[in-house]
């Protein structure tokens, strides 16, 4: 998220910069949370449905699910894992992207850990939400137009028509990758320059690696490259 809920009251990339870049400040005061980094997608990628369930038990309104759908497309992709270190010092962690100041607040984990939890951490994103809206996250101020549209599907159920983020079976086989920067999946071996912070990194085994500059990688060759 890009204003890291508070994230970072120091507007982080994804809660204020989850990708580590400072996020502008809303007109309302919040602090937006920030959009993942390209190396720091993780773990399970869960589908619409699952999102939408979990968004639904942890109490927010149903009028916004859709919009905390495509919130979490583009702070985390759906990985229950994503992780992002700001250059303040905290880090962004989960679906929501929480920052790591929200660790003392009421409802949400403690730890790194617990808020890998997708459920645990769609709870916390609520408490943010109630206290600062849904323009908390940068990911959903950046696309706003595309999320006050978006439609949520019923709870485990599949994506409506026209919606894009639902990932299928082709994007998380044969090892690919979400990027952030080019906001696509991309093959494995495939080297991109972040826009995040300018290094170049390669999809190996569904995680990025630090590399690729000189054509190649932890996997051997680039299979392309994306420069910025």
């Amino acid at each position: 998220m890009q204003t890291h809920h508070r994230f970072l009251a120091v507007a982080m990339v994804s809660l204020t910069s989850i990708a580590g870049c400072a996020a502008e400040t809303p007109d309302d005061g919040s602090e937006p949370v920030g959009e993942s980094q390209d190396h720091l997608l993780a773990g399970r990628r869960l589908s619409q449905g699952e999102a939408a369930t979990l968004i639904r038990q942890a109490g927010f309104p149903e009028s916004v699910v859709g919009k905390m759908l495509c919130t979490i497309k583009y702070e985390s992709n759906f990985y229950e894992r994503a992780s992002n270190r700001n250059s303040n010092g905290s880090s962004d962690y989960g679906l929501f992207q929480v920052n790591s100041l929200h660790f003392r607040d009421a409802g949400c984990p403690s730890s790194a850990a617990g808020l890998y939890d997708a459920a645990a951490n769609t709870r916390c994103a609520l408490k943010i939400y109630k206290s600062q809206g849904v323009n908390a996250w940068y990911g959903y101020q950046k696309h706003r137009a595309e999320c006050d549209s978006y439609r949520a599907p019923a709870s485990g159920g599949a994506a409506p028509a026209g919606n894009t983020a639902d990932p299928t079976p082709d994007d998380t086989t044969a090892g690919g990758c979400y990027s952030g920067t080019l906001q696509e999946m991309v093959p494995a071996s495939t080297c991109v320059e972040s826009k995040f912070d300018g290094e170049w990194y390669q999809c190996k085994d569904t995680k990025w690696i630090a590399g690729g500059a000189s054509g190649t990688g932890p996997s051997g060759a680039c299979v392309s490259k994306h420069p910025l």
